[in-house]
């Protein structure tokens, strides 16, 4: 450190921090709010660098072109390791589709502002997308590196023109950062956790600790009283890890800890536990163990291991501790003081940024060539269904017959004689949009009125109390349809959910269809046919070609809910449709050249078909038999 003593308890809190963070990812239930070690290293990093910069402007030594070389030094030089490593790693078993985000990702990461592009590009710290990207954790990197960036200017010019006002400036910022970050937490959440300005009061915090203490060893200096506060600061810490699993108080509980640690943690029995030679050990490393425990966790799914396992799990860890070590001793002690090297550093970022530019911006994909177009007719009025974008869609024709933004309140989307009213009415997510070509198929066939409000990640399965607010069930009230036909992704849902929508259609005389799900294909989010190409799968005429099934169990949740929903209601009956794709070799994924599915678990309009003779059936005899 410039400018301030060595504390090793600093160091061995920076161990406390990063273990949870790695354990949290690596799923260990027992500490949910592992998440939160990342904001002691805020406050570690406003405390060191308020410190540092304090006291070579007292000295009248600062000087901007240092202080940022420092910090070139100190940050680039593993994360350009970390990237390249990463980048060659993605470019070599990483589905290809999906290469072009993570160089998108990687870019970001090393211009500083990885945490404006998750916000923007995947949403969620804890979603599905945020997950799959190795580079998710430098989010964090993103924010320190921009406070690295402002706050020594704004700390100059305090220091030359309104010195007086420091302390206060800064104390308003941490309270005005803490207020949007109480408030956005509960109403902008997403954005709350990635940005700076709603990270400040964190940083800050360290800033007041160094300013309040002068940036001497001015902290505890002994005595029972003052060497309890840092036992008490442990033990917050360890609690707001255990005990605070969201967004919110476990947060500023893990602040207060941090702050009362570096203020009281050079004696006692707190200062005793984070000097010893495995905290402080861990803790010099715990730069390197943060960059490399997500990129191994990421790409150890590619690599043939999984998370849930005990051995995976230790395994992914013993990288991570075997990569930081080696990345500690060769590339960040050699390089954190060589002062001529920042040029060779800037020029080693340069080389992996335009790595990344290459792999974000000429992306790769398999060739599927082969394959006939798949077709979606979703029957849908969300904007997403009319001009979808990304790789997923990949050879994938977009049909929306009668789209039209404002259906869901305008009687949905209709097909028939629309003088009359609807006989059938089609509800559900993006798996009831899915079966709506089917269905809209056997309506003209025998000239069945039918309305669809079918739309992505739409559930309509909602309580029995908000049916007034509910357009789609005052057209329900309206039209007494006889039949409603309803699709939707069973396996996310309980029970509870349909019971409201079952007996109020029941009340209004209307039979209720439910559609069973088909298998999910072992691809996540991707798009059906490249993900075939990637496993070697490709069409041979007039063939059928099933694909050996990851956890033949992995339906059975959902399958076993619409069978006991259609035997609990006497108006209630569901159409079996997951037979129809599998077989003791697997899922159907290909008849010919036709796709069976766009993604893992949407079906195309061809797949869809095929269970047109059981839902015309079923459709039928439901219209024609008495209630």
């Amino acid at each position: 450190m410039t400018g301030i003593g060595y504390r090793p308890e600093i160091d061995g809190l920076r161990a406390l921090a990063v273990i949870p963070v790695i354990l949290f990812h690596v799923g260990s239930d027992w500490i949910p709010g592992g998440y939160i070690g990342v904001d002691v290293f805020f406050v570690i990093s406003g405390f060191l660098i308020t410190s540092i910069i304090k006291k070579e402007l007292d000295c009248g030594t600062f000087s901007f072109r240092d202080f940022w070389a420092r910090r070139v030094r100190r940050i680039l030089p593993a994360m350009v390791l970390m990237t390249a490593i990463t980048l060659a790693m993605t470019y070599a078993f990483v589905f290809r589709p999906d290469q072009q985000a993570i160089g998108e990702q990687a870019l970001a990461s090393l211009l500083s502002v990885a945490n404006m592009y998750l916000w923007q590009n995947t949403g969620d710290y804890w979603g599905w997308n945020a997950e799959a990207s190795p580079f998710l954790h430098a989010w964090s990197l993103s924010v320190e590196e921009q406070f690295y960036l402002f706050f020594p200017i704004a700390m100059w010019l305090m220091s030359r023109f309104r010195s007086r006002w420091l302390h206060a400036s800064i104390l308003s910022a941490v309270a005005v950062s803490l207020a949007l970050f109480l408030w956005g937490s509960q109403t902008y959440p997403t954005a709350t956790f990635y940005l700076l300005p709603t990270r400040i009061w964190e940083l800050g915090t360290g800033c007041l600790l160094a300013l309040t203490f002068n940036a001497k060893h001015e902290t505890d200096t002994g005595g029972d009283g003052r060497a309890s506060l840092g036992v008490l600061g442990v033990f917050m810490l360890i609690c707001s890890f255990v005990f605070f699993p969201k967004l919110g108080s476990g947060m500023t509980v893990a602040v207060t800890g941090t702050a009362l640690v570096i203020a009281f943690g050079q004696s006692g029995p707190s200062n005793r536990l984070l000097s010893s030679g495995v905290f402080v050990h861990l803790g010099k490393l715990s730069y390197s163990l943060y960059l490399w425990h997500w990129p191994v966790l990421v790409l150890a799914e590619p690599l043939g291991y999984s998370w849930p396992g005990f051995t995976d799990k230790l395994i992914t860890i013993v990288a991570t501790y075997v990569l930081a070590f080696i990345t500690f001793h060769l590339v960040e002690k050699p390089t954190r003081k060589k002062k001529g090297i920042v040029p060779l550093i800037l020029l080693g970022t340069l080389v992996v940024g335009l790595a990344a530019f290459r792999m974000a911006w000429f992306p790769r994909g398999y060739d599927i060539s082969q394959f006939s177009e798949a077709r979606w007719v979703p029957y849908c009025s969300h904007p997403e269904w009319t001009k979808p974008k990304g790789p997923i869609w990949s050879n994938v024709v977009i049909e929306n017959p009668g789209y039209s933004p404002d259906a869901m309140s305008r009687g949905g989307i209709r097909i028939g004689n629309k003088s009359v009213v609807p006989e059938v009415i089609v509800l559900g997510d993006s798996h009831g949009a899915m079966w709506s070509d089917a269905i809209a198929t056997i309506s003209r066939e025998y000239d069945i009125p039918t309305a669809f409000f079918a739309q992505c990640g739409q559930e309509y399965f909602i309580n029995a109390l908000e049916r007034n607010k509910s357009s789609i069930y005052k057209d329900i009230i309206r039209w007494k349809p006889k039949l409603i036909i309803v699709g939707n992704a069973w396996r996310r849902n309980r029970d509870s959910d349909a019971m409201g929508l079952l007996e109020f259609a029941g009340a209004y005389g209307s039979k209720v269809l439910l559609i069973e799900d088909p298998p999910w294909l072992p691809c996540t989010d991707r798009n059906a046919m490249q993900w075939l190409a990637s496993q070697g799968v490709f069409p041979e005429d007039n063939v059928k070609q099933f694909l050996s099934i990851r956890d033949e169990n992995s339906d059975e949740g959902g399958r076993r809910r619409v069978r006991l929903l259609a035997e609990n209601y006497n108006h209630v009956q569901f159409v079996a449709t997951h037979d129809l794709f599998v077989s003791p070799s697997g899922i159907l994924v290909l008849d010919g050249k036709s796709v069976t599915y766009i993604d893992d678990n949407h079906l195309s309009s061809f797949g869809a078909h095929l269970a047109v003779p059981r839902l015309r059936k079923m459709m039928l005899e439901m219209l024609e038999t008495p209630y």
